[in-house]
């Protein structure tokens, strides 16, 4: 496994996600990375890597933003409206 790999993996398993201006740092690192994409009053997160979006999905989870997953072959997606943060 490469080194990004074991990464995300470690930071996938974490728990604390009790520091919501920590959680809050950590969604806008994912809002601001290249596998996001943004149209109108939507933001999408995609990636191939499990790992990825199940820590995405536990800040959304504990920041109480809805959004929705969606499945394609290998890339999941995170869907969210921009006014929910």
């Amino acid at each position: 496994m490469s080194f990004s790999a074991n990464i995300k993996e470690e930071l996938s398993k974490l728990s604390n996600l009790t520091n919501k201006e920590a959680l809050k740092l950590e969604f806008f690192g994912y809002l601001i990375s290249t596998n996001t994409t943004v149209i109108k009053n939507k933001i999408k997160y995609s990636t191939e890597n499990l790992y990825n979006i199940n820590r995405f999905n536990k800040l959304l989870t504990n920041l109480n933003i809805d959004y929705q997953i969606d499945i394609q072959g290998k890339v999941y997606t995170i869907s969210l409206k921009k006014q929910n943060f």
